[in-house]
């Protein structure tokens, strides 16, 4: 019994000795940080019944912070000065009140970087403002808070530094907090840091007057990166001269709407983890689809020495999915990479059936025998075709609504897919009504976009396929026009 009770105090100590006082420590070998989400998208905010499901599914993760930062929420942002009416402030208060209960902490964020003034009698007015603003939200029941200069022109790190400062000191002073600020800079990844005098010198500026307790967030290399290396962390932790919390952004896709995220995190170096005393996940502005991605990187931060991004990719699908598990993962394997010209994350697309397909399309080409290949990839295209129609008719309806779209282009692939064989096929055999026929079935599928919010998936896959065959057809015809 004396060493069951030693064991406890042990443990309570060494929870006190990370998370006491007004610090958010480093967490120790082998700890993991405070961790959860940041609903920072720009896109529809989440309703109210969207945040308290994602407040239940953080804790069943053992994640165990919620930070409200919706870019598109205006009194978040455009209108932060403007306080929220009583309606929503009545939604934080019920927020908070459900958060508590089921353990995770919920930090509400400002961005009013875009117009704040920081010099002279409108920089107190705005500081009064603000600190009026998050003393309203206080009393809804939240009691730490965040302070967001992202994305936007003016680079002013001194003035922002101190503010922050002050404001900081302020909400400890008057009890509305217990814990330090987390900021996001304006300089937050690593190339812009690093690049050009103008941004050098913010960071610079921004480092040597902000207060070495708030807790400051970076997003890795670039905005969205493949991954964050110990070196990108030794450089970023250099330039901030502080342990550095990490916004990490995927599986959010505001810049490519149309793509829906639905790998594993992955490309975290291991000792990440044990350097960063806050991990935060971005998500999509689909709050359940956001799960699968989300629920690997807590199986991440629970064991990233061991972790199997493809593993826990599975094993996430066959939790949330049940029988429809296969399903959603012939699905979810065609829509994994974020691909845009400064964007590159995330798992390949199905990169087995790529190989495969490279390896029908050459045989082609060249005229020679492909019909294992053939075979293999009829067999494909069916079990996609399956798998999308199937996951329409039985997926509860929340998720359904956050998909349908790109489930019926699934479809659409998988049968311009089997179009594609029979043209194929039917040229070999020479049947020149039918492959002109099945040319003009897939002729109108889209495999370009001209705008991010169309529904795209498999870009590199499924739709790539399609394109050469349109693109062997064309050359066929040409061909044929030529001889006559």
């Amino acid at each position: 019994m004396k060493i069951f009770l030693m064991l406890i105090l042990a443990a309570l100590f060494g929870s006190a000795a990370v998370f006491s006082g007004n610090g958010a420590a480093a967490p120790a070998q082998g700890m993991r940080p405070e961790s959860g989400i940041v609903e920072g998208f720009y896109g529809r905010p989440w309703t109210e019944g969207e945040r308290r499901m994602m407040l239940h599914f953080l804790r069943e993760q053992g994640m165990n912070l919620y930070v409200y930062a919706p870019k598109d929420d205006p009194y978040h942002r455009e209108k932060w000065r403007e306080p929220y009416p009583l309606e929503e402030m009545l939604a934080l208060k019920r927020l908070a009140a459900e958060a508590r209960a089921v353990g995770v902490e919920l930090v509400f964020a400002v961005s009013p970087g875009l117009d704040q003034r920081f010099s002279g009698w409108a920089g107190e007015v705005d500081e009064k403002v603000l600190l009026q603003k998050l003393e309203a939200v206080h009393e809804m029941g939240i009691d730490r808070f965040a302070i967001f200069f992202d994305d936007i022109e003016h680079k002013e790190g001194e003035a922002q530094a101190l503010f922050l400062n002050r404001l900081n000191k302020e909400l400890l002073a008057r009890s509305l907090t217990e814990k330090p600020l987390i900021v996001v800079p304006t300089e937050y990844f690593l190339q812009d840091m690093k690049d050009g005098s103008r941004t050098k010198m913010y960071t610079r500026e921004f480092a040597a007057h902000l207060d070495s307790e708030i807790v400051v967030l970076f997003t890795g290399e670039s905005v969205v990166p493949e991954g964050i290396r110990s070196e990108d962390m030794t450089e970023a932790e250099r330039l901030y001269g502080r342990k550095l919390g990490i916004w990490w952004n995927y599986p959010v896709t505001d810049y490519l709407p149309g793509k829906l995220a639905l790998g594993p995190v992955q490309g975290l170096a291991a000792d990440v983890a044990e350097r960063t005393p806050v991990f935060l996940m971005n998500p999509m502005e689909k709050p359940y689809l956001s799960r699968i991605a989300l629920a690997t990187g807590a199986e991440w931060l629970f064991s990233p020495s061991t972790y199997d991004a493809e593993a826990a990719w599975r094993t996430a699908i066959r939790k949330q999915y049940g029988d429809l598990a296969d399903e959603m993962e012939a699905f979810a394997l065609h829509s994994r990479r974020m691909e845009k010209d400064w964007a590159h994350t995330g798992a390949p697309d199905a990169p087995v059936l790529k190989e495969q397909m490279e390896v029908f399309w050459h045989k082609v080409e060249r005229g020679e025998e492909a019909a294992a290949e053939e075979a293999e990839l009829a067999r494909e295209f069916r079990r996609l075709k399956d798998a999308a129609k199937h996951l329409e008719a039985r997926l509860p309806q929340e998720i359904l609504a956050e998909c349908l779209p790109q489930l019926q282009l699934l479809a659409q692939y998988a049968e311009a897919g089997e179009a594609s064989l029979a043209m194929v096929k039917a040229r070999r055999e020479g049947k020149s009504a039918q492959e002109k026929a099945l040319y003009q079935r897939i002729e109108g599928v889209p495999t370009q976009w001209q705008e991010k919010e169309e529904p795209r998936l498999s870009e590199h896959v499924l739709a790539d396929f399609i394109a050469k065959a349109k693109a062997w057809e064309r050359r066929g015809i040409l061909q044929i026009e030529k001889r006559m």
